[in-house]
């Protein structure tokens, strides 16, 4: 008995130095530093003490195996944990904060981000997976097995783990809990960075946990959510004629001149500031920083605060699996065509299926747009400006309601290089000088805004000449990120980590524009994002939804502008009941039984919902002769960038291109085909494919 004892204490001892072990390394790769790890394993003994009991607690159950079985399962497990700790590291870098469960559902998106990681964190990670292999290998074939099974020590490992899931529940379930309030656990919902900084890397993620389930508001029901509509004073409008009306959200769009240290050889921004001082101007309240640019999106399509959601979550991801009542339903409502332009793959954010949820007549991605112009990584934004004229200028009895996404602004930006064209130089005033990667980022950054500049006031030109009534409103979904951790914002002093209000407000705020070519009608704005919606239909003269209807009324009487940080609304003095009935009104409309409807029709997606304009078409085939080689040409109409040729089934990769005809080279033993033009994305997925046309020698 007393070996059995002795051999369960030992195990246990092992399974401890382990957890102890792999809780230092995570903390190591996460702060950058082995001195880091150690200082925080020092000074924050007692956040140290609730990770190590939870993975204590974790490991333990693998203790019911025989001693070969527990050390490769205790490997196996281990991975994950330190995967998590360098997609952390990384995170921290790219985007100022670690990542949390909600991330996990990332994963397109993530592996097709992989390509902006370091190649040197790559071969890392390669490096040390084969050398946990290797050392696995090794302990297996020389640690010797258990003979017989120690019973006392598989009820204590059944016992702790039977534990764990006890601690583990109510530690995500309850803000206040024994271990918590004992070991100085903090959780700053606002600010990941600062949670597992303190906390550690697996604390601050399970403290997340909690988020990915939400629980409705206490009083919630059908009868409290008609007295908020009820009290609410509902707009009406005299018909009129209604304007086209186009949204253009332009990727990191924001206003280097705000930084006050640097000095610029010219504005990158000329005619943006025009407008500034002629139509309806001012500032944006945004949910995000430097990514995450569905949020944003999602605010001022639906009304709907993100502060108020869990910390973290992306609701194109969790949340819009159903038709949602939004913008484009609105406008179709009232008797508006909606579309949706974008110049990336259809599948980012789950787009395609959740502008189908938001009622959106149809979608034209990157996979539909017949010439889009690459610039660098991504797509010019002549690419948009073309697409909404060709939206404009189609003829169609309805109105045009048009929400335009770019990405030719999107980073990383380079630290060393710049294109052909660039004309922008900065330097500190303060008497230093920025680092060259900084100096590279903001240069870059900048000549990239005199691009974005010349095509707003391009759009605007040829608007004017439609003589079509038209409203445009312009803004940024987030601050660039300019560097790993705000490096040109701290040179140029712009950020010093202060975390107050005024500092929140310098970091979440881009510009907003309005421009109609009819009312001449001049405001400044101090808006959140999801207060777009409610002031877009009000100036156009249409009545909302009971939300949209809601936050109007109370940004009317001066009581709401916009809807910050919740540990910030204090500061804003919104009355605790705004933010309660607001909250109410979300929850309702996005996760409960939406009573504010007034009918299916405000929240039914489009019949005629789809990717594209239309299938493509052939309409003639015939070959022709180029340098002695023989060219197959295809003719028809809806040909894009995407567009493959298969002949016979055979794929023919295409020379050259438009949206009216496609160059291939002609096939061996061709003299009868048959042909067929697929639309693919970058999945190889078919998203549409045109008549199949017989061509015969």
């Amino acid at each position: 008995m007393w070996n059995k004892i002795k051999q369960t204490l030992t195990a246990f001892i092992i399974t401890g130095i382990h957890a102890y072990l792999l809780i230092f390394i995570m903390e190591w790769v996460y702060r950058g530093s082995f001195q880091e790890a150690y200082t925080w394993v020092k000074g924050f003994t007692k956040p140290f003490t609730y990770n190590f009991i939870l993975l204590l607690l974790f490991f333990s159950v693998l203790r019911i195996f025989r001693r070969k079985i527990y050390i490769i399962a205790s490997f196996v497990l281990t991975v994950p944990f330190i995967i998590l700790s360098i997609a952390s590291r990384i995170k921290l870098e790219i985007r100022g904060e670690p990542v949390i469960p909600s991330d996990l559902v990332m994963g397109a998106e993530a592996a097709n981000m992989l390509e902006y990681f370091s190649n040197q964190v790559l071969i890392g990670l390669i490096v040390g997976i084969i050398v946990v292999i290797v050392l696995l290998a090794f302990l297996v074939y020389k640690v010797p097995n258990q003979q017989k099974r120690n019973w006392i020590q598989i009820v204590t490992a059944i016992s702790l783990f039977l534990a764990f899931l006890f601690i583990l529940n109510r530690e995500i379930k309850n803000e206040d809990t024994f271990l918590k309030r004992n070991l100085n656990i903090s959780y700053l919902a606002w600010d990941q960075k600062a949670t597992t900084s303190q906390d550690g890397v697996i604390a601050g993620f399970v403290l997340n946990l909690k988020w990915l389930t939400l629980e409705s508001p206490g009083n919630y029901s059908k009868q409290e959510i008609k007295r908020i509509i009820h009290s609410t004073e509902a707009p009406s409008y005299q018909d009129n004629d209604k304007p086209n009306v186009v949204v253009i959200m332009s990727e990191a769009f924001w206003d280097p001149l705000e930084l006050k240290n640097v000095q610029f050889n010219k504005d990158p921004l000329s005619y943006f500031h025009q407008l500034q001082k002629e139509e309806t101007s001012g500032w944006l309240t945004v949910p995000v920083f430097g990514g995450s640019t569905a949020n944003t999106e999602f605010e001022a399509l639906t009304g709907i605060s993100t502060q108020f959601l869990p910390a973290g979550s992306i609701p194109y991801l969790h949340y819009v699996k159903n038709p949602l009542p939004s913008l484009p339903t609105i406008f179709r409502n009232h008797g508006y065509e909606a579309t949706a332009i974008h110049t990336y793959h259809h599948w980012f954010y789950q787009r395609s299926s959740v502008y189908q949820n938001l009622g959106f007549d149809r979608f034209v991605s990157l996979e539909y747009i017949a010439n889009p112009i690459p610039d660098q990584n991504f797509i010019h934004d002549k690419t948009i400006t073309d697409e909404i004229m060709r939206k404009i200028n189609q003829k169609s009895d309805k109105p045009q309601f048009i929400f335009a996404v770019t990405t030719q602004n999107h980073g990383p930006y380079p630290t060393v290089g710049k294109k052909e064209n660039a004309n922008i130089e900065v330097e500190l005033k303060n008497g230093k000088s920025f680092s060259e990667d900084a100096e590279n980022l903001l240069e870059v950054y900048s000549d990239n805004l005199t691009d974005v500049d010349k095509e707003l006031k391009s759009l605007i030109s040829q608007l004017k000449e439609t003589k079509k009534k038209t409203i445009v409103v312009f803004f940024g979904d987030h601050l660039p990120l300019l560097g790993d951790d705000y490096k040109v914002y701290r040179q140029a002093e712009y950020y010093n980590e202060s975390q107050d209000f005024v500092e929140y407000e310098r970091m979440f705020s881009t510009p907003i524009l309005i421009w109609d070519n009819y009312s001449n009608k001049k405001e400044d704005l101090k808006i959140s994002a999801n207060m777009i919606g409610p002031l877009l239909l009000d100036r156009v003269g249409i009545r909302g939804n009971y939300l949209t209807d809601y936050l109007l009324d109370q940004y009317k009487k001066g009581k709401l502008t916009r809807i910050t940080r919740p540990d910030f609304l204090t500061q804003q003095k919104v009355d605790e009941k705004i933010v309660n009935e607001i909250k109410m009104l979300q929850y309702d409309m996005l996760f409960g039984n939406k009573y504010g409807i007034r009918g299916k029709k405000d929240f039914q997606p489009s019949p005629k919902y789809r990717l594209g304009y239309k299938n493509p078409k052939i309409t003639d085939a015939s070959v022709e002769t180029s340098d002695g080689k023989k060219i197959l040409v295809i003719k028809g109409e809806y040909f894009t960038g995407r567009s493959y040729v298969y002949v016979n089934d055979e794929y023919i990769e295409r020379l050259s291109g438009n949206e009216n005809e496609i160059r291939v080279p002609l096939p061996k033993n061709s003299s009868s085909m048959d042909i067929v033009v697929k639309v693919m994305d970058s999945n190889e997925k078919v998203l549409s494919e045109s008549n199949t046309f017989k061509w015969e020698k």
